[in-house]
């Protein structure tokens, strides 16, 4: 089950829903920080829960316009719901992808590319959590029983990791800086990290083989011996 497809039964699980109505809900929590999805993504998604009977559906008329669709949870979506959750909140978060994986390859980098890409780090963590303490701050202002408990949670959480992220960043990069004081310069070189495009220079060879139809047929051509 995707994220998106996880948000929308939740959300349906606490009451019955209109589309449109939990496009409303999405953005009122504030759940975009987290969530990519658009418009015509909530009724795919919706019809996509329908037809795996985790989400039913019936028509109702409210007021002089046309009579709309409205979603409610079925017990399997329930359970299914439950389980997903569980398993989630049971589970610490993965590592080695997204930004340890890169962390792990440092090396590929020269020491200022590395001081570059992680003072963009921090500057984007830092607006992000700029914005993050801005709607929790909206959100402790509203009473909604309904958001409670889990957007605290969420938002609680949200801060506290990138609270912590943006401390070992800082750390970090001051340690960065002492340990390889040219960083700011773009010319500067350390063993152990390479140049991509100085290795690209050095690899290639201009030749008749630079065609890439020509180099195809002679890597197709049988070698001597064979």
């Amino acid at each position: 089950m995707t994220d998106a497809e996880l948000t929308i039964l939740s959300l349906v699980a606490e009451g019955p829903r209109y589309g449109y109505e939990i496009q409303q809900i999405i953005d009122e929590r504030g759940l975009r920080e987290w969530l990519t999805i658009g418009f015509s993504s909530i009724y795919y998604i919706l019809n996509k829960l329908e037809r795996q009977e985790m989400l039913a559906s019936e028509l109702r008329a409210e007021g002089p316009g046309p009579a709309r669709k409205v979603y409610e949870i079925t017990e399997a979506g329930r359970g299914v719901l439950q389980t997903a959750i569980a398993d989630l909140l049971r589970q610490p978060r993965s590592l080695g992808t997204g930004f340890e994986l890169g962390l792990a390859n440092l090396t590929a980098l020269k020491p200022s590319q590395v001081y570059r890409v992680l003072n963009h780090h921090l500057i984007d963590l830092t607006q992000r959590l700029d914005a993050v303490r801005k709607a929790w701050e909206r959100h402790q202002k509203g009473d909604d029983p309904l958001v409670s408990d889990h957007i605290r949670a969420l938002y609680t959480h949200s801060i506290a990791v990138m609270s912590a992220e943006l401390g070992w960043l800082n750390e970090f990069i001051e340690d960065w800086k002492v340990r390889y004081p040219a960083v700011e310069h773009p010319t500067d070189e350390h063993p152990g990290f390479s140049d991509p495009s100085r290795a690209a220079t050095q690899i290639h060879h201009p030749t008749m083989d630079s065609d890439p139809a020509k180099m195809i047929q002679r890597l197709k051509r049988p070698h001597q011996g064979e």
